[in-house]
């Protein structure tokens, strides 16, 4: 047997490999050691080392009951007992034995065979093993402080070796003595031998790096799942460790460079503007209204960060554009306004809703003259209570709200000015010069879809800077927005199901009419509708008249001494009203449902439905959509070039001239084609009428809703407090008093 053994010896062929990563030198011909090699186990004492798992390690399952004592008392003759199957089994026992014992361990030399490469040897030693290089001490250009000593020149350590001839793996060299002092049970956790990110904790690391959690939040999801900090099989420092692994193989190529590849093939960071072709086909659809706000420190460059939004035939957030620029001046709203009209093939908004930055009102007029430019009613009220004026602001939603002709707002200012003993003051003439931004008595038919706030933009900024922590970097920071912009394509989506799936039950009054128009609005858009149609019963018809083609209704609130004007185009199939509700909001008013009541139609006229808060809103962009989920990749407009040709472009325009194309058998309201400057003989011949009743004086027919000294009996209302604490709901409530 032994000569067999010594032959075998003179044919084999070692070859030494050496890993020396950490500088360390124990003083071997070929001895250098490796960074510390982390196994994951789940033992931490010795009377956890029976179970079956670690039974498994060895030739003998009866070892342990041979050897008799416990396992950090074991000396060289009990390690040249233990017999193992595989070096992985070795490495994990020797770790058991380093964490019931109170010591870390590390990896040392390894040899291979030169005949076929397998693995002969493996040595592994005590953490403390050796002692730090001169050369690393004295370093006379050192830039970072120094780390602490921890090589003691501990000579604990254990060489494992593989017997050829009966092909298992025993102990060659044990040396148990340290000269350390070992380290307490509940301190083990914290040595790195024995931690450790394993794969299935990687894979969850990613996907909330990915998600935009914040480090802190992924640790304690860790714990929490773990039942305490002392089961985690990590540290902190280890999970950012990962992470900036992570972030260095994302750019390896620099950041801007990453986040450009990520766009488009341009590499100039001085202004950025993105959107893909979902986003554009959304604004194509549902361009009429735009709202568009800034947001800071949602990146590590602390860039201003413009979002542009609008609503959607849900009446969901739908985004049409991003842009990260240098400043907030003229000329960059002006460039980003012009790449969101290039984007969208040249359609421009009708309303434009933001903060009452003059930047920003200053690009509007310059670049969409033609369109209505809206103050946020939000910042205005909490402009106004930062004045320190409580009581004033209490009483100014009714001037903004309340009032529906200029009227009685000139009339409810002045009352409100003089009880408050604040004419004169510069904030108060500053709001007023600006009163056709804001208040509703001078939005009467101007399509805002409802909205009043900017409030979509700051819950979209919100959300961001939930998601991204202030360092992000701008790779990171784009592809955290395109996953945000999926989040609200998925819930568009499930809309979309809802809408086809369900079937409201519709009875009480007008419940065939209710029937008609499920099948006709997307769920929350029908909604919205019946809500207008519990307000009709308010109104009674207590008169009607024929001029042409055109039936003529004049109602009676029964509550309010207020008659209201309904007008019918019979040949159109089209109705409009005083309060111009349907021109501003896009839904039929509460006046039109009383006559359609009195008149016991069954369905709402085709002239009053308007497309963008149907079912089939978007139907014209629906195989656009498809191909843009195929190849989701988002499209940076830059500024080079003119811009595309326009093709339809808001004008301005009565908004009571509603034309119709007589060829189209489809007279669906269509916001395209609605508002588009028309002839004025159009208008004459949809709705023909007598001179004293002109369709451009119908707005004159609003009747007065404001009395003399309501301001006096304003008070802290619930629709202020809901304006505070949901300004977006509140979007769809602009006034119960039409």
């Amino acid at each position: 047997m032994v000569d067999n053994q010594n032959k075998k010896d003179e044919n084999t062929e070692l070859e030494c490999y050496s890993h020396d990563e950490d500088g360390y030198n124990s003083g071997s011909d070929c001895e250098t050691y490796a960074g510390e090699e982390q196994i994951e186990y789940k033992v931490y004492d010795d009377k956890h080392i029976h179970d079956e798992k670690t039974v498994d390690y060895f030739i003998d399952e009866n070892i342990w009951d041979k050897i008799g004592k416990e396992l950090k008392d074991y000396d060289e003759n009990d390690m040249d007992m233990l017999k193992w199957k595989s070096i992985e089994d070795c490495i994990e026992f020797y770790k058991i034995y380093a964490k019931v014992k109170g010591f870390g361990v590390r990896m040392g030399q390894l040899v291979k065979s030169r005949k076929d490469g397998h693995l002969v040897s493996k040595k592994m030693l005590c953490r403390k093993e050796g002692h730090r290089e001169e050369r690393w001490i004295n370093l006379p250009d050192r830039k970072r402080k120094q780390r602490p000593m921890c090589k003691t020149g501990c000579e604990a350590r254990i060489k494992f070796k593989f017997d050829e001839e009966y092909q298992y793996w025993k102990v060659e060299k044990f040396h148990a003595e340290h000269n350390l002092e070992m380290v307490k049970p509940t301190q083990v956790p914290y040595m790195r031998s024995f931690r450790k990110i394993n794969e299935l904790d990687e894979i969850k690391i990613k996907s909330m790096h990915n998600s935009g959690i914040t480090p802190n939040r992924m640790m304690r999801n860790f714990v929490d799942e773990a039942g305490s900090s002392k089961n985690v099989r990590f540290i902190s420092k280890d999970l950012y460790n990962f992470l900036d692994r992570i972030k260095r193989e994302e750019v390896k190529d620099g950041d801007a460079e990453t986040m450009m590849a990520y766009l488009d093939e341009y590499g100039n960071l001085e202004k950025l503007f993105w959107c893909d072709g979902i986003s554009r086909t959304d604004y194509k659809e549902f361009n009429h209204v735009l709202a568009f706000d800034t947001t800071y420190k949602c990146n590590a460059y602390n860039k201003p960060f413009v979002v542009l939004v609008g609503v959607n035939h849900h009446r969901n957030t739908v985004l049409f554009g991003c842009a990260l620029v240098v400043h907030e001046k003229e000329d960059t709203y002006i460039w980003v306004l012009q790449q969101l009209i290039a984007a969208g093939d040249g359609y421009k908004p009708l309303t434009v809703i933001t903060d009452r930055d003059k930047a920003m009102a200053n690009a509007i007029s310059q670049v969409l003259p033609e369109a209505k430019h809206r103050l946020c009613l939000w910042h205005i009220m909490r402009n106004v209570k930062s004045n320190g004026n409580k009581s004033f602001h209490d009483g100014f939603m009714r001037c903004a709200n309340k009032c529906r002709t200029p009227m009685d707002f000139e009339q409810a200012w002045k009352e409100l000015v003089d009880k408050h003993e604040v004419e004169g003051k510069v904030w108060v003439q500053d709001l007023y010069e600006v009163k056709e931004k804001w208040a509703e008595a001078y939005m009467q038919g101007y399509f805002y879809a409802g909205m009043r706030t900017t409030q979509r933009c700051e819950s979209m900024n919100k959300t961001l800077k939930a998601l991204l922590d202030k360092k992000v970097m701008l790779y990171r920071f784009v592809e955290c927005c395109h996953k945000e912009l999926q989040s609200l394509r998925w819930k568009e989506g499930h809309q979309d199901y809802k809408t086809m799936d369900e079937q409201p039950y519709c009875d009480g009054v007008l419940a065939t009419l209710k029937s008609n128009a499920a099948k006709i609005y997307t769920r929350n858009a029908f909604s919205t509708l019946c809500k207008e149609i519990t307000y009709e019963g308010f109104y009674l018809v207590k008169e009607r008249e024929l001029q042409n083609d055109c039936m003529c209704y004049w109602l009676e609130n029964v509550e309010k001494e207020k008659s209201y004007l309904v007008l019918k185009n019979i040949t159109h199939d089209s109705m409009r009203c005083c309060c111009m509700k349907l021109e501003s909001v896009g839904f039929p008013c509460r006046h039109m449902f009383a006559v359609l009541k009195y008149e016991k139609v069954k369905e709402i006229p085709r002239g009053c439905i308007m497309k963008r808060w149907t079912i089939n809103a978007k139907e014209d962009g629906l195989e656009k959509k498809d191909e843009c989920v195929e190849s989701d990749n988002p499209t940076t407009v830059q500024a080079r070039g003119k811009p595309k040709k326009i093709k339809r472009q808001a004008s301005s325009f009565n908004p009571t001239h509603v034309p119709y194309d007589e060829d189209d058998e489809d007279v669906t309201l269509d916001l395209h084609k609605t508002f588009e400057s028309i002839p004025k003989k159009h208008c004459d011949q949809d709705m023909k009428h007598t001179d004293a009743l002109q369709i451009s004086n119908l707005a004159g027919y609003m009747p007065n809703t404001y009395k003399k000294d309501d301001i006096s009996k304003a008070s802290y209302s619930n629709e202020l407090k809901k304006m505070k604490t949901n300004p977006t709901v509140f979007d769809w409530q602009p006034n119960n008093d039409w």
